[in-house]
C-alpha cells in the first residue's frame, strides 16, 4: 500500500511513498534472494579457481613434455627435486628451477608475480615446518609436488616397515630413471597440489591440521594432479595406496602385484 503525502508546495499534487510493511517485504524478499544465491555463487568461485589450478598442472605438464625431449626421456633428481623443479625461488631460495625454461621463465627468478603458472588459485598453506596459513608459493615458491617416484631423490628411503620390501625394490629402479620405463602414462601421477603426497604417503604427519588446510578445493582428501599422459582430475588420494584403480604413485608396472598385496593391510 503506497501513503499518500502532500506536496511540496500548497495545493501541490499529492507524493506517494512506501509503508513500513512494504518496506520490510521488499528487505525480507532481497535477503531471500541473497540467501539462495550466495551458496551458488560461492560453488562457481571454488569451481572457477579449481578450473585454473587445472590448467596451470596442464602447462606445467607440457613444460615436463619439453624437458624430457631435451634430455632424452631422464628425469630431473635431485634433493629437493620434487619442489625445486620449477617456480619462483621462494623464501627457502632453492634453486636450481630447472624446468622454468620450459615455461619462458627465467631459472633464478626472484619475483613471484613472474610464476604464477605454479600457483594454485586456492592455495592456503599447510605445509608442515613453516606458518601454518602461509601459501605453500610463498615459502616453497610453487604450489605443485611432483611424484617423489619420478621427479624426486634417486632413492625412495623407507616409508613403514610394512612398506619396506616394495620401497627397497622401487628405489633400485629410480637411479637414472628414464620414461620408456615407465608403463601406463594414463594412471601415473605426475604432479599435483602441495599436499598431495603427504596425503599419500604410508607414515601419515602427526598434525592432522596441516592435512585439512592442503585440501584446497573443499573435499576431504581430494587434490588436483595431473597425470603422465598429460590430463588432469580432482581426484581422493588415499593413505598408503601405491596403486588403485583411478590411479598409481608407483610408475613401474611390474611392482603393482607387491603394492596391491602390501595395500590389503589398509583395508
Amino acid at each position: 500500500m503506497l501513503l499518500r503525502t502532500s506536496g511540496g508546495s500548497v495545493g501541490g499534487p499529492p507524493r506517494e511513498a512506501f509503508t513500513l510493511i512494504e518496506l520490510l517485504v521488499v528487505i525480507a524478499v532481497i535477503s531471500m534472494l541473497m540467501a539462495v544465491l550466495l551458496p551458488a555463487l560461492r560453488k562457481a568461485r571454488v569451481l572457477a579457481k579449481n578450473m585454473r589450478c587445472r590448467s596451470n598442472l596442464r602447462q606445467i605438464y607440457l613444460g615436463w613434455h619439453m624437458y624430457l625431449d631435451d634430455h632424452d626421456g631422464y628425469f630431473y633428481q635431485g634433493v629437493n627435486a620434487n619442489l625445486d623443479y620449477g617456480g619462483w625461488k621462494g623464501m627457502v631460495e632453492w634453486t636450481p628451477r630447472p624446468l622454468n625454461p620450459y615455461l619462458r621463465l627465467e631459472a633464478d627468478l626472484q619475483d613471484k608475480s613472474g610464476a604464477k603458472v605454479f600457483c594454485c588459485p586456492s592455495d592456503r598453506g599447510g605445509v608442515p615446518g613453516f606458518a601454518i596459513r602461509e601459501k605453500a608459493f610463498d615459502y616453497l615458491g610453487t604450489s605443485y609436488q611432483t611424484n617423489i617416484f619420478l621427479i624426486g631423490q634417486d632413492s625412495c628411503g623407507q616409508f613403514s616397515t610394512e612398506t619396506e620390501d616394495l620401497d627397497l625394490q622401487i628405489s633400485g629402479c629410480l637411479k637414472g630413471l628414464n620414461i620408456s620405463r615407465v608403463a601406463n602414462h594414463c594412471r601415473v601421477l605426475l604432479i599435483g597440489d602441495y599436499g598431495w603426497v603427504n596425503q599419500w604417503k604410508p607414515k601419515p604427519h602427526p598434525r592432522q591440521q596441516w592435512k585439512e588446510l592442503a585440501e584446497w578445493h573443499g573435499r576431504a582428501d581430494c587434490h588436483n594432479l595431473a597425470f603422465l599422459d598429460g590430463h588432469t582430475e580432482l581426484i581422493e588420494v588415499r593413505k598408503g595406496y601405491y596403486v588403485t584403480d583411478e590411479y598409481a604413485v608407483v610408475p613401474f608396472a611390474e611392482l603393482f602385484g607387491l603394492a596391491r598385496r602390501i595395500q590389503q593391510g589398509y583395508q
